[in-house]
């Protein structure tokens, strides 16, 4: 692990929570003619009845207003070992889009056209207990294709939320 921007944290515990599985998602809102998106990790499933999920979006995404505005996303899973989707998806976003395909997905919201499927969300509550506005959101719909999911374990670092 070769996380950046660890100096408030000890070796040890950059180590350890570097060490907690997470998957790697693409967060979807917007329309098909105008898609707006980033990657996130830190996603969770606090309840079976009813399903909810947890989202973490750092405070200071240009996203989040939008976001919590629409009160809608899609969590695209990416597929298992495409790490040149994942880097694409994380370039700026002027140049995000080149060569992603969207379709339209569960709730009118633009889903990627490659990957196991995608979850619709509506965001029911958020809170702020720290640098991460937390997401509480039911999953409202889904289209799902099968396979692996890319998950954290895949890449050279994890994100620690620390930039």
């Amino acid at each position: 692990m070769n996380p950046a921007n660890i100096s408030t944290l000890s070796p040890e515990m950059a180590s350890a929570l570097g060490g907690l599985a997470y998957g790697l998602y693409f967060l979807s809102t917007g329309g098909l003619e105008q898609p707006r998106g980033m990657l996130v990790s830190w996603v969770s499933q606090v309840s079976g009845d009813p399903p909810l999920l947890q989202v973490a979006v750092r405070h200071n995404r240009g996203l989040l207003p939008e976001i919590l505005a629409q009160g809608e996303f899609a969590l695209n899973l990416l597929p298992s070992g495409d790490l040149a989707l994942a880097a694409a998806l994380g370039r700026s976003p002027e140049q995000r889009w080149d060569g992603i395909e969207f379709l339209e997905g569960p709730l009118g919201l633009p889903v990627l056209a490659q990957g196991p499927g995608a979850i619709g969300c509506r965001v029911l509550d958020s809170s702020t207990p720290g640098d991460h506005e937390l997401l509480l959101v039911r999953p409202s719909g889904v289209l799902w294709r099968g396979g692996a999911v890319l998950g954290t374990g895949e890449f050279e670092h994890a994100y620690l939320g620390l930039s």
